[in-house]
């Protein structure tokens, strides 16, 4: 057996990709072409982001609550939708269907082919027009969009196995739909189960490899995104693709970073999100940039309507359907927008249009959470872990103790209330210039507080002058510089700082509204976006001097110093780790048995792990069950084929377990120390199985994930010497379907309707 079995993994990631890309942006394309036509890319790609992720979040949940979720039902919707457009385009009539039907039967197939490669050929022209002008920016955000994509997949196609525990979960909510249950453990944000659900049954992809590859391609969507809320911030449009750039290559040496850089890997709600949050504040600065000019009619004479509004509305709405965490980051980004845009936010034309939109957005997203609630479908159990993150019961001693650092910074009895403010605005300072050495690296800290401190300045001279009634300022409107600097730079520095000011909360003695590591990916990228401010500045007056294809060649140079810089050993990242819970081989025979079995005739015995993956093509008996059982009195599986899996080295289970590959990637010996790991390394650390082991005492644990964890080589030992027992006692019927050095798989054939008596214990 070919364990590595790479082709079919590649094909498998394929079909994830194409499969997404059909879903999330052709259907939405095709079907509100008339909208989308003559748009903006960045438009575009905020409006089918959005707009398709609500619609089959809606249409899922509504299809479930009607208790008529099912696949011929989502066919019905997402294929008849797109056939009805067609039909109603094309204006069908019966003389056009005979006519169609003349050309393909009497035409002859050389020019009928010719006519469609003109058509074809038309079209790219005229893609090709509107992309010359951008071209080299399209390159360098495609490269970075594709190195990105082998970075954060490369994990998935070594282990070939979930990155998080939390995935599990996910799988058995997707499943929960596939079964026509929307909210199986609960009522909880479904948006991103609702996307993927509907890839699974509109093109057969399989659940398991878009648990497993989604996370990665979700990764790009969002880089994407930043890309986006970049450009409303930056004047040379090159300047994002550097941050993005940086973003992709530089490393980290903290636990914190680290753990929320993996993340990227896994298909998890929060991150799925994260593509909303950025979308939602872009479409909010460009709905209060627009024109002034009201668009509303009758009733709604005297609104400023616009496109920008309405995807707005959809980025909350697929925010609150998604992920609430995301939305609390949202919101505080938000605010820093409306603070800079007091005058427009709160005046006739706009405010009333906004609180409408957000209204409908929320209402968008929980009216399926409330009638599920509704129909007695309760709260989900996270929820409640959710709460106690943000009153500080994750970690307490982390929050006491930072409590203790601000208690320590004020302790004076006899300041005066000045020193006691000065004091508490150095200590502020601390924490930020603390939080933003752990965020990049400590030789970050003082250029981006002295860079920050200088835009800060930059803003508050500039404002001043331009107040003054001077003639010669009249340069600053030739180069835009009150724009650029007030509502731009200055714009993007404010909200760097307030998500910085979110991760030190705690540090402060407040609560922990979200936990640190899922905040990661969003500070540095706007830490890394106002690293770029020189830059952009530097470009941005070359513009008034210098062609676009020579700024364009120079900004193809400075793309590549910045990964040469940011691959130089000091800056380069490491290889990403995740929670490892099984070895490749199990994935590989379980694959195999999968697409050479019929379905359901076939049981694998094998630890939880395996549930997820089989769930839909055959029986699966947890193993510790089996143990459980084998030891009574009288204990039968019903399939005709049976299949135990076991570890003869047990697995760390869960254990920190690198990536490795070549160096171009990343440096594969770059890996952080943390404390608490069974793995430092792409090493795999495990366990034996053994005689005694086989001898010893269970131990009482709450859950089965608990024996796998603490007493993996007890549960692997009992079942392997079973097999010993089986094996002798029915020679012909046990074989070795598959065996190395860490796994091994036995096998037997039974009658089903005489199945064997499996209680026989683990002794002759």
């Amino acid at each position: 057996m070919d364990i590595i079995n790479t082709p079919y993994w590649v094909f498998e990631f394929l079909k994830v990709l194409c499969g997404y890309l059909l879903v999330g942006f052709l259907w939405p394309r095709f079907v509100f072409a008339k909208h989308l036509s003559g748009k903006s890319m960045i438009y575009q790609f905020g409006f089918c982001v959005t707009v398709q992720t609500v619609l089959v979040n809606t249409v899922v949940l509504g299809l479930g609550l009607l208790h008529i979720l099912n696949a011929w039902t989502i066919r019905a919707v997402f294929y008849g939708v797109p056939l009805a457009v067609l039909y109603r385009r094309l204006d069908v009539t019966e003389e056009r269907l005979a006519a169609a039907a003349r050309a393909v039967l009497v035409m002859r197939p050389k020019l009928l082919l010719e006519r469609l490669y003109h058509a074809a050929g038309k079209k790219l022209r005229t893609l090709w027009r509107g992309a010359w002008p951008h071209l080299p920016e399209y390159l360098a955000l495609g490269g970075v969009a594709v190195y990105a994509l082998v970075y954060f997949s490369w994990g998935a196609f070594q282990t070939t196995a979930y990155s998080y525990p939390d995935q599990y979960t996910h799988h058995a909510w997707i499943y929960g739909l596939v079964q026509g249950r929307i909210f199986s453990d609960g009522v909880y944000p479904e948006a991103m189960h609702c996307l993927l659900y509907t890839i699974h049954t509109l093109l057969g992809v399989e659940v398991y490899s878009i648990m497993l590859f989604f996370g990665s391609i979700q990764s790009v969507v969002f880089l994407v995104s930043c890309y986006s809320l970049l450009r409303a911030f930056f004047q040379w449009r090159f300047t994002p693709v550097f941050a993005l750039a940086a973003f992709v290559l530089l490393g980290t040496e903290t636990e914190e970073v680290l753990a929320g850089i993996a993340r990227l890997q896994g298909a998890l709600p929060l991150e799925f999100a994260l593509t909303a949050q950025m979308l939602c504040v872009l479409f909010l600065v460009r709905y209060l940039r627009g024109g002034n000019a009201p668009v509303g009619k009758g009733k709604l004479a005297g609104w400023i309507l616009n496109r920008d509004l309405f995807v707005f509305m959809m980025s909350l709405a697929m925010l609150f359907a998604a992920h609430f965490h995301p939305v609390l980051v949202a919101f505080l980004l938000c605010v820093v927008v409306v603070l800079f845009h007091l005058k427009k936010v709160f005046s006739k034309e706009r405010f009333l249009p906004l609180a409408t939109a957000v209204l409908c957005g929320v209402l968008i997203a929980l009216v399926p959470m409330a009638a599920g609630l509704a129909s007695g479908i309760p709260m989900q159990a996270s929820m409640n872990w959710a709460l106690g993150i943000m009153d500080g019961a994750e970690d307490p001693d982390r929050r006491d103790s930072q409590r203790d650092q601000l208690e320590a910074a004020l302790e004076d009895g006899g300041d005066s209330l000045a020193t006691k403010i000065t004091k508490s605005t150095a200590f502020v300072v601390k924490m930020v210039h603390q939080a933003c050495g752990e965020l990049l690296g400590k030789g970050w800290a003082d250029p981006l507080l002295v860079l920050m401190a200088m835009v800060a300045a930059g803003g508050v001279i500039l404002a001043l002058l331009l107040l003054l009634p001077l003639s010669g300022l009249s340069w600053t409107k030739k180069l835009g510089i009150g724009q650029l600097w007030l509502g731009r730079y200055l714009l993007l520095a404010v909200l760097s700082l307030s998500m910085v000011l979110l991760y030190i909360m705690p540090y402060l003695g407040l609560p922990e509204l979200i936990l640190g590591r899922r905040l990661i990916t969003t500070e540095r990228i706007f830490l890394l976006a106002v690293a770029a401010i020189p830059l952009d500045m530097v470009f941005s007056i070359l513009m008034l001097w210098l062609k676009a294809h020579i700024l364009e060649g120079l900004s193809v140079v400075c793309l590549a110093v910045v990964c040469l810089w940011a691959s130089t050993e000091e800056n380069y990242h490491g290889y990403l780790y995740c929670d490892l819970t099984r070895y490749r081989a199990e994935v590989a025979v379980m694959t195999e048995i999968i697409q050479d079995y019929p379905q359901y005739s076939y049981t694998i015995v094998s630890p939880g792990d395996g549930l997820y993956h089989v769930a839909e093509h055959g029986r699966h008996e947890e193993l510790l069950d089996f143990m459980l059982k084998s030891a009574g009195e009288r204990y039968f599986l019903p399939t005709e084929h049976v299949f135990i899996f076991l570890e003869k080295k047990p697995l760390n289970y869960a254990q920190t377990h690198y990536a490795n590959g070549p160096s171009w990637l990343a440096r594969p010996e770059k890996v952080f120390p943390f404390s608490v790991v069974w793995s430092q390394n792409p090493e795999i650390t495990h366990t034996e199985i053994s005689l005694e082991a086989s001898q010893a005492g269970l131990g009482e644990f709450k859950a089965p994930f608990d024996y796998y964890r603490f007493n993996r080589p007890v549960v692997e030992s009992k079942v392997y010497y079973w097999c010993q027992h089986f094996a002798k006692l029915y020679p012909n019927e046990m074989t070795v379907y598959y065996e190395d050095e860490e796994f091994v798989c036995y096998y037997f054939r039974q009658e089903p309707h005489a199945p064997y008596d499996l209680a026989i214990g683990y002794e002759e």
